[in-house]
């Protein structure tokens, strides 16, 4: 992902009158330049799909006060902005898929909760659901 391709999508949206994908690709691109304005340097595609897991966590946390708030507007439009963020990340892991590293790195010795998290970021990179792979390292860890 660049930001060449953000702001190609952007005008794709703008051109389509898609408003639900033009402001969230919008607040993605605001987040790049603020990334890019702090490290003075253009942003990386590792960066910007890290900016845009961000938005996609902040979705779901306002997603979660909408529904216990029952705002049903505001859960149509957090759900639509989460949908346009999906199609900018990589399909996600397996549990079967992380479960399998976590016993590679077992295996090799490594047998603590940093390296092996560590390890795993270095695999898989973006693809890694930092939340799921904690849980299934302790998992791992506690039988081990």
């Amino acid at each position: 992902m660049t930001k060449a391709q953000l702001q190609d999508d952007l005008r794709q949206a703008m051109k389509a009158g898609e408003k639900p994908r033009l402001m969230t690709i919008r607040g993605i691109l605001a987040e790049v330049s603020r990334v890019e304005k702090d490290v003075r340097r253009e942003a990386t595609s590792d960066e910007i799909l890290q900016i845009i897991k961000r938005e996609r966590a902040r979705r779901d946390e306002a997603l979660e006060f909408a529904r216990k708030g029952k705002r049903h507007d505001l859960i149509e439009q957090n759900e639509a902005e989460a949908r346009v963020l999906d199609a900018y990340l990589p399909a996600a892991l397996s549990p079967d898929e992380i479960n399998a590293a976590i016993a590679e790195q077992l295996s090799a010795g490594i047998a603590q909760m940093g390296p092996l998290m560590k390890a795993l970021r270095d695999r898989f990179g973006a693809r890694l659901d930092g939340r799921i792979a904690s849980d299934l390292v302790k998992q791992a860890l506690a039988k081990h």
